[in-house]
């Protein structure tokens, strides 16, 4: 290792360091104020051996190189809330030493469970459901951290509880504005430096030009260090103590506990849970971006984890990689090496060790100026930044939290948050249109191939069908939509009534008890507006809720259920044809081939180069992947062909009925069969063989002729009917 690289890894790592343990030292004394104020150098020397510890851990195991971890600024303002709330719940006259025990051991234990919990994300790799979380929500979230904050920093330069509106009015007083208004001036120097100065010089010196600015101010006041410290603009003074890196209070004084205390304050440690995991996914992704990395955000998580699960068996808090810190320490020039975040934690032991009568002496408008600069970022980035990115709704969830949380408590405004996010989902949802397409039966056949009067009177006959293809996932606003959508189109007059109305579930991802419900009236109107509903490609779990729920009470003969779309839509034509008497319904295939042939008596010719067979149901006339050499003319018989899959299910796409022919593509362009062919109705049928089309060819050409215009026709028929289901379907 060069001496120049290890110049940069001191410097980074001490100037980091600076900014960690100045950190480190305002969210003490943000969390231990009020009654737990005699008990700050205790709380100094927690967050100090805090950073430490899980520093070195984060240092030493994290795949980012550097990182500087500290105890977290986003859940520091929540445990300060908690413990002000723990200490509100002991009655009044309750020694200090049971308050601090208990916050301490609430404290510790918040971090002990968020490391198993989130060593348990990364290892059973749940990391990505942390990105669930909805962004408007988590945005209030930190908005709202970021309000207490500011609150905490008010407490700590007022002394004054801020729970009721006296405590807020007593802020107007001249001498508490003089303890408040030079910590909003310090953040506003904070702020501006940050933004004008160098990155990595601006913190750190804002925060000793301002210890230097505050003492000289105080000078001219005629205050001396004795009087600022006597006159609580200081931190300390501190009692003696022997500082130390681990504090296991869960582990030494798990007696002196009031565990029901500790119990009782389990929903704010869930929130805070929560907060570290959402905090650490954007650190991540924020440190991936800025070292070009990608991060496994599993790994990531069983590295805090363990981390934090020695923090806080060792009586620490939680620990988080700093995304700010860490790019200071780059921007100082910093290697990739882990040495820098362990320089940060050596720099930190050292101060703890044989600095605490220095930290004693630093003023308390600087730190809360320091809370208020953190609080104002979140409150900038999150609530206004956030107002160019986000939707108006969601927008406003966010708004909300910090109003809630601002009025009534963080926890509240996390549920209350939460429970906006689920309504406006709604919302947007139900706006989702679950119809992918909506088609008539003039638009879209089944896939059977009919004569030529069949086909016409069909298409003539389609707008009495409508098909709709499903998507998606029905709930009651979805699903209360497709009621509508039907029930307008039973309204319209101006086309023909509708007697079929054909819903496909194929695409459809589940549907929850209440879309159930909506079906069973769709049924409902069914028998009573004539129309028959089917519904098509339901999952088994999908068809026993539907039936086992709802549809086996409706003693309908309107309610079809069938396999799939195209079986439903040939269910409907089936039924449509059986209504009418057609001359050519069941026209044979040569009655039709005759009218294609130059003289009467050719179709007598062109029967001597057919195989006449008999065919009885289930026959396999062609199998997948056999050569293509004959081609079939149904005459009395009726065929379904099906596409062999590699699971070794069989996948119905076309049935041929009387009077149609298949086989012809592969027939002509001489390639394998792409599908097997079934009988389903015996009778006869023709067979046209490659050495018996050749012979016809050669002997009768024009016969030949007229036999190839006529698959033309065929051919160009199926092509028209397949462009105008997808024009339907594009448009």
């Amino acid at each position: 290792m060069t001496a120049d690289r290890i110049t940069s890894i001191l410097l980074a790592g001490i100037i980091a360091g600076i900014v960690t343990l100045i950190s480190s030292v305002s969210f003490a004394a943000l969390i231990f104020h009020g009654a737990l104020t005699p008990y700050i150098s205790s709380g100094i020397t927690i967050l100090i051996s805090t950073a430490v510890v899980a520093g070195s851990l984060f240092s030493l195991l994290s795949s980012a190189r550097p990182v500087v971890a500290l105890p977290d600024d986003d859940t520091a303002p929540v445990l300060a809330l908690m413990a002000t709330l723990i200490v509100a719940s002991f009655p009044e006259g309750t020694p200090g030493e049971v308050l601090f025990v208990t916050t301490f051991g609430a404290l510790a234990c918040a971090a002990l469970l968020t490391g198993i919990v989130m060593f348990a994300l990364g290892y059973f790799r749940l990391g990505s459901l942390v990105r669930y979380l909805p962004y408007s929500v988590m945005g209030g979230y930190f908005a709202g951290a970021g309000w207490l904050l500011i609150m905490g920093a008010l407490r700590v330069v007022s002394d004054l509880p801020l729970a009721s509106a006296q405590d807020y009015l007593a802020l107007l007083s001249p001498d508490v504005m003089l303890r408040w208004l030079p910590a909003f001036l310090a953040a506003g120097f904070i702020r501006w430096a940050i933004h004008n100065w160098h990155k990595s010089l601006a913190m750190p010196a804002s925060m000793l030009l301002l210890i230097i600015l505050f003492y000289s101010v105080a000078a001219l006041a005629g205050l001396n260090p004795g009087d600022l410290m006597a006159g609580g603009w200081l931190v300390g003074p501190f009692p003696a103590t022997q500082p130390k890196l681990f504090n296991p209070v869960l582990l030494q004084r798990s007696a002196d506990l009031d565990w029901a205390m500790v119990i009782g304050h389990l929903s704010s440690i869930g929130t805070i849970i929560m907060l570290s995991a959402v905090s650490l996914m954007l650190t991540a992704s924020g440190l991936s971006v800025m070292q070009r990395n990608n991060f496994d955000i599993n790994r990531e998580l069983m590295v805090a984890g363990f981390a934090n699960t020695v923090s806080g068996i060792g009586g620490g808090l939680i620990a988080l990689p700093s995304m700010s810190l860490t790019e200071l320490a780059t921007t100082v020039g910093a290697p990739k090496s882990r040495l820098v975040g362990l320089v940060v934690a050596l720099f930190c032991a050292l101060m703890l060790f044989f600095g605490m009568s220095l930290i004693a002496w630093f003023p308390k408008p600087v730190l809360a100026g320091l809370l208020i600069f953190l609080g104002v970022s979140l409150l900038e980035r999150w609530l206004i930044e956030a107002r160019k990115q986000l939707p108006r709704l969601e927008y406003l969830v966010v708004v909300f939290i910090v109003l809630v949380v601002a009025v009534v408590g963080f926890l509240q405004g996390v549920m209350a948050g939460l429970l906006a996010a689920i309504v406006l989902f709604v919302i947007n949802y139900s706006r989702i249109n679950v119809v992918r397409y909506a088609l008539t039966g003039r638009e879209r056949g089944s896939n059977v191939e009919r004569n030529s009067a069949e086909d016409k009177f069909l298409r003539d006959n389609g707008d009495q069908t409508l098909i709709l293809k499903l998507q998606g996932y029905l709930f009651f606003g979805t699903a209360a939509t497709l009621v509508t959508t039907i029930e307008e189109r039973l309204a319209d007059k101006e086309i023909a009534p509708l007697r079929y109305a054909v819903l496909d579930f194929a695409q459809v991802t589940e549907m929850d008890s209440s879309a159930a419900l909506s079906f069973m009236k769709l049924a409902q109107e069914a028998s009573q507006s004539n129309f028959f509903l089917l519904l098509t490609g339901l999952t088994p779990t999908m068809h026993t809720r539907l039936m086992g729920s709802w549809f086996e009470k409706e003693s309908t003969s309107y309610l079809q259920i069938m396999p799939d779309l195209d079986r439903g839509i040939e269910w409907c034509e089936e039924r449509i044809l059986k209504e009418q008497s057609l001359s050519e319904a069941h026209e044979g295939i040569m009655q039709q081939l005759s009218r294609f042939l130059p003289s009467p008596d050719d179709h007598k010719i062109l029967g001597q180069y057919l195989e006449l067979r008999q065919v009885e149901p289930g026959d396999h006339l062609a199998r997948q992947g056999d050569p293509s050499d004959e081609m079939f003319l149904l005459q009395s018989c009726t065929a379904s062909v099906y596409l062999d899959t590699s699971s070794g299910k069989k996948h119905r796409i076309r049935r041929a009925g009387t009077g149609t022919v298949f086989g012809e593509v592969g027939f002509y362009l001489g390639t394998p069969r792409t599908a097997s062919v079934v009988i389903d109705t015996g009778g006869e049928l023709f067979v046209l063989s490659q050495e018996a089309n050749s012979r016809l060819e050669q002997e009768h050409p024009h016969i030949a002729a007229a036999l190839h215009k006529f698959m033309i026709r065929v051919i160009t028929r199926r092509l028209q009917l397949t462009t105008t289901t997808l024009q339907a379907v594009l448009t």
